[in-house]
């Protein structure tokens, strides 16, 4: 039988409708949780912990974003962002290692970082502490991929371009004007990402649609 799926998010409405939505093509359950500290982060996991005994693939795709003027620009847009962006994936894969390897004994265990292009490359818009946590992320991929394929679990990184969503309102509500500077001229959509499941590989971020493929580690 398979195993079930856990989709952790905030907040608990939006997770729970997704949850609903997914379990129609398996049980689903859906896990609130704010991942933002490493106690929220091993809650979590104590959390899955009681409903699983391992762990096949964990995706690390919560995010925030925090755009203000150079001059203006506070510490808790740094904080709030980076603690998100760069050190959730760290701590919660750590809280989760042993449920990773539980799933490791019998097939590679998965971890997949969500980056983004703009740790990659430069926007336009002040968005310091999104772009410097995007990066950070990249980087922590590669080397949390060298460390953990010793555990038989594999560590990629995906750095998609725009999409729209709640977060990025400037895809969302201004899609022509962000698709000009998108090589292929358009924003993604969920058609591409089937497209891309073939170039994941351990320890790699890579970017979608009309950049070339980018990596780090092994």
């Amino acid at each position: 039988m398979p195993r079930s799926t856990s989709r952790p998010a905030r907040p608990a409405a939006a997770c729970e409708a997704t949850a609903a939505e997914l379990s129609a093509l398996g049980p689903c359950l859906a896990l609130p949780a704010d991942v933002s500290s490493v106690d929220g982060a091993r809650q979590l996991a104590a959390q899955l912990a009681q409903r699983e005994p391992a762990l096949d693939i964990l995706v690390n795709n919560a995010g925030a974003a925090w755009g203000e003027a150079f001059d203006t620009f506070p510490e808790g847009g740094l904080d709030k962002v980076v603690d998100l962006n760069m050190k959730a994936p760290f701590f919660l894969t750590q809280a989760l290692h042993d449920a990773l390897r539980a799933g490791a004994a019998r097939r590679p265990a998965k971890v997949i970082n969500i980056a983004s292009v703009d740790g990659i490359s430069v926007n336009p818009w002040e968005t310091y502490s999104y772009a410097a946590g995007k990066a950070g992320l990249i980087h922590l991929t590669g080397r949390m991929a060298l460390r953990l394929a010793q555990d038989n679990i594999v560590v990629s990184g995906i750095a998609p371009g725009p999409f729209a969503s709640e977060m990025n309102k400037q895809a969302r509500d201004h899609a022509d004007e962000v698709a000009k500077r998108v090589p292929v001229g358009r924003i993604g959509d969920a058609g591409d990402w089937p497209a891309r499941r073939s170039s994941w590989r351990r320890g790699r971020a890579t970017t979608s649609w009309g950049r070339p493929s980018w990596w780090m580690g092994v």
